[in-house]
């Protein structure tokens, strides 16, 4: 009788082990950050129209995400009789240095000849943009054509993390600084230094008065 009771609750205790055995599931949440991506800037636009406007968002835009010196070629056709050499330089000169004053730095130019093309501004430079994580897409249904049937392979999550990656105003930042200037410890150091060796009086002595004459002398 003993040995019958045993075996019945060892066959028990045996049929409750896989309710203790450890399971896991696969997440629906997108749990990746936006992904940091480079790319090479490309702009071609007649030199008729590359006005204030146009310089403007070009430099706004190589704010945002260049990562690179820009380089712009003004094209030309040296066999035209209403633009020369001369001309071409003339503009692209002009184009530098309104690029500059608005802030872009380190630009390259050049003029290039190019038979049977009218003035042309080509505009390159290496740039980083924010993606969204790796292996996401918009939900079904969202905006790509897939219906709700697809569901499954979606995850949660991904279609906000989508749309914040172009809300980056400055995508490099994703890659982080270390916000301090090298100069920054030093300094800290040496106000500190001072008064260390400084006597307390002569720390938190009031401030002089000096004129303007005085000063002079």
């Amino acid at each position: 009788m003993h040995n019958k009771t045993g075996i019945v609750l060892l066959l028990m205790g045996v049929s409750f082990l896989p309710a203790c055995a450890r399971q896991s599931t696969p997440s629906m949440m997108n749990t990746s950050k936006p992904q940091l991506v480079s790319e090479t800037a490309l702009q071609q636009m007649p030199v008729k129209n590359v006005g204030v406007g146009y310089m403007n968002k070009l430099a706004e835009d190589y704010e945002r995400y260049g990562a690179s010196a820009m380089q712009i070629s003004l094209a030309y056709d040296p066999t035209a009789k209403d633009y020369s050499a001369v001309k071409a330089f003339k503009d692209l000169a002009r184009i530098k240095s309104g690029l500059e004053g608005m802030g872009v730095r380190g630009i390259s130019a050049e003029t290039v000849k190019a038979e049977g093309s009218e003035p042309m501004l080509m505009v390159s430079y290496d740039a980083k943009k924010a993606a969204a994580p790796a292996g996401c897409r918009t939900m079904p249904g969202f905006d790509d054509g897939l219906t709700s049937e697809k569901i499954g392979d979606y995850r949660f999550g991904c279609s906000t993390d989508m749309m914040l990656a172009k809300q980056i105003y400055r995508p490099a930042d994703l890659a982080g600084n270390n916000g301090y200037e090298d100069s920054d410890g030093r300094r800290a150091a040496n106000s500190v230094e001072y008064y260390r060796r400084v006597e307390q009086d002569e720390a938190e002595s009031p401030l002089t008065r000096i004129d303007t004459s005085e000063a002079a002398n």
